[in-house]
């Protein structure tokens, strides 16, 4: 208060000098944070936090991939990385650019170079001839809507026509999910934003990694490995958790939906679809409130069930499972199961039950009906705002026998595969003709090319498949695929799908595979990706040359590109005189990008080569602690050992590599060379012998076994 001759009365100037301390100190924490983020910036501590990286690559100003992007979002070690970008800052005059945003699905895994964004791009510049058409692949493995969110204003700097946004597989499983393995679980979302604003600058950085080397301890650092890594993170149905998370995905969706429009891009938005015939829940849990006589009377029905199921009797096994439901229907398993047979017999309650059993999944691995719930109430009926709904999962099951998805369109839970990408891409392909300016539209095609077309443009070989199905199989032979309930049946028929495709690898099918990718690449011969494939099949029929020149021209295209340089050193760490070119690239490798175990592979195969065994042994020994699980790791090393003449710790790594892949064919090759060597010949036909049922190719085996 003032007096009445405007002086400050003796009771305003302690308030007044209390605000004036509160604004010094505050204006003075200011300065020290400003202070010490300016300290840290200028010491190099910390790392660009955008999706985005200005770069220059052929002269040409470039949007690039940030590789260490979701590290704000998981330990480093777990960090996922984008796929490599080379985006044209300035677009070419009347060109098409369409961003994809989304999980794994959306990327494209097992092989993004036949994934969706791809075949997208395939369907897109068949219909626009002559037009500069490109794709942009900016969805992540493991990432959900809170990191597509925070990437999305980032994004504006594309200047893309259209975004399209698929995504709502990992709400639970992914960062700040109830199911998480990235660190807090389930934050409020303001908090959530208020967390990720705040890595974004080095001190937050810096208190970040402070933070988690205190709570790391002794404790070894996990690298990611998988969704095995989730086996303790079971999510019921029932957790109160849920709605929270429903409520963050829709508020997030809508956020990215602003982004999008205010970016000045059409958004098209997709349901998720995902496998339910084929892919069982990975997680059940029985009612926790039953009674123990319930309890025991339920498990006694639902073994009797999986008896008779065994044994083929489906009316008793029906029956088994029915009382079973009686006295508990919120079982996952219980629930496929039933559903399964119902379908066996042409029963159409078997739709509403297997989507029953993907909401009761306790690993929750799969979007479920409330999250494509939300987006459809989110984007329906708003293509006067720019705004499109794709409904994915009423469209696939409506193209799926019986009405229900499966094997036929995904290679496991979600992941596509080709006939999947394809009707995805046709769906969004559909929606950006109606959702493209008239100026742009003009001139297009009249009709979408059809799926074997696409196969040719990118190149999917009898090669190609064998190996993303091999990859597959090796997936789904650890948790938590092994343990579903259809595990065995999958097995079977990836152990068929490969048989079947085995003459695509065999020596004779290398010429007219690579004649298909030299035709495709006089076609479109800036086309990086088509480089990589190349290369890759050069590698598996052991052309070093031909696999060196092919990744060569990946780097000339892309000169950031990473793997590409791991790649190199790999496959010039196989010879003697070419291990120091091998080492050099992995080194440069290295410096881009520390810390990948394949890496340090391929830099222990170099050291080996030139004979220093000791710094090889750093470096497996580091690719091991890196990944414990990578197979090519603990082979390599015994490789490396026997070479050096340790044939007792060769034996020993390559059994520790068998003991994670009985199915590893360079494994039982090595044991077999020592066995030979040793004089125990009973040994290395035995080993020889496994080599030729795993993989018929190798030379040395035939001959050994005497096989023509």
């Amino acid at each position: 208060m003032a007096s009445s001759d405007g002086t400050a009365s003796p009771a305003a100037s302690p308030a007044r000098r209390a605000v004036f301390r509160l604004l010094a100190a505050t204006l003075g924490s200011v300065l020290v944070l400003g202070g010490m983020e300016a300290a840290l910036r200028l010491a190099g501590i910390g790392d660009p936090t955008g999706f985005l990286l200005h770069s220059k690559a052929r002269g040409t100003n470039m949007w690039t991939e940030n590789p260490r992007f979701t590290w704000r979002f998981m330990p480093p070690e777990m960090g996922r990385t984008p796929q490599p970008l080379a985006v044209p800052v300035q677009r070419p005059p009347r060109s098409i650019r369409v961003v994809v945003l989304g999980e794994s699905a959306a990327m494209g895994d097992p092989e993004p170079a036949v994934g969706f964004p791809r075949t997208l791009e395939t369907l897109l510049r068949a219909r626009f001839p002559g037009r500069h058409v490109e794709v942009v692949n900016a969805a992540v493995t493991a990432i959900n809507s809170h990191v597509i969110r925070d990437m999305a204003p980032d994004l504006a700097n594309l200047q893309a026509d259209a975004w399209v946004v698929y995504m709502g597989n990992n709400e639970v499983t992914g960062p700040f999910g109830p199911g998480t393995i990235f660190g807090s679980d389930a934050p409020p979302g303001p908090l959530v934003r208020v967390g990720m604003a705040l890595r974004r600058t080095r001190v937050g950085q810096a208190m970040a990694a402070l933070a988690s080397g205190l709570a790391s301890g002794a404790q070894s650092r996990r690298a990611w490995g998988g969704l095995e890594m989730f086996l303790e993170r079971q999510v019921l149905a029932t957790d109160p958790r849920l709605p929270a998370v429903r409520n963050a995905f829709e508020e997030n969706l809508r956020a990215i939906i602003r982004a999008g429009r205010a970016a000045g891009a059409r958004v098209i938005v997709s349901t998720v679809a995902v496998n339910l015939r084929d892919s069982a829940p990975f997680g059940s849990s029985n009612d926790p409130a039953l009674k123990p006589d319930i309890m025991a009377a339920w498990s006694a029905a639902f073994a009797e069930g999986k008896a008779a199921e065994f044994m083929t009797n489906g009316r008793a096994a029906r029956a088994a499972y029915d009382r079973a439901l009686s006295m508990d229907g919120d079982h996952a398993e219980l629930m496929y199961r039933r559903s399964r047979l119902a379908l066996a017999v042409g029963d159409t309650n078997a739709i509403p039950g297997f989507a029953r059993a993907r909401d009761l999944d306790t690993l929750r691995f799969r979007a479920d009906a409330d999250l494509n719930s939300v987006i459809r109430r989110v984007a329906a009926g708003r293509e006067a705002e720019g705004i499109w709904l794709v409904d994915a999962e009423r469209t696939f099951g409506q193209n799926a026998p019986g009405g229900i998805p499966g094997d036929e369109l995904f290679w496991e839970h979600v992941h596509f595969r080709l006939p999947g990408s394809y009707l995805l891409a046709l769906l969004t392909g559909t929606a950006l003709m109606e959702a493209l300016p008239q100026a742009l539209r003009e001139g297009a095609q009249q009709e979408w090319i059809q799926l074997d077309e696409v196969s040719r443009r990118l190149v999917l070989t009898s090669w190609g498949d064998h190996r993303i199905a091999e990859g597959v199989r090796a997936r789904c032979r650890r948790p938590p695929f092994s343990t579903q309930a259809n595990a065995a049946e999958r097995d079977a028929r990836l152990q068929r799908e490969l048989a079947s495709l085995g003459k695509g690898i065999m020596p004779t099918a290398f010429n007219p595979q690579a004649d298909a990718f030299r035709k495709r690449i006089a076609e479109a011969p800036d086309d990086w990706v088509l480089h990589d494939q190349f290369g890759r099949l050069h590698e598996s029929f052991g052309d070093v040359a031909g696999a060196t020149n092919a990744w060569r021209k990946v780097i000339e295209l892309v000169p950031h590109h990473f793997g590409a340089r791991i790649q190199m050193g790999r496959m010039l760490a196989t010879r003697d005189d070419t291990a120091a070119e091998a080492e050099a690239w992995l080194r440069e490798a290295d410096r881009m990008r520390p810390g990948t175990a394949e890496l340090q592979v391929a830099l222990g195969q170099a050291l080996a080569r030139q004979k220093r065994f000791r710094e090889a042994d750093a470096a497996f020994a580091l690719a091991t602690r890196l990944r414990p699980d990578l197979l090519d790791a603990h082979v390599q090393w015994g490789v490396a050992l026997a070479g050096e003449g340790r044939d007792t710790d060769a034996v020993a790594r390559l059994e520790s590599a068998l003991a994670l892949s009985t199915n590893s064919a360079l494994s039982h090759l090595h044991l077999a060379r020592i066995a030979r060597k040793q004089g125990d010949t009973n040994q290395a036909r035995a080993r020889y012998a496994e080599v030729l049922r795993l993989s018929p190719n190798y030379r040395e085996a035939r001959d050994f076994m005497g096989t023509p």
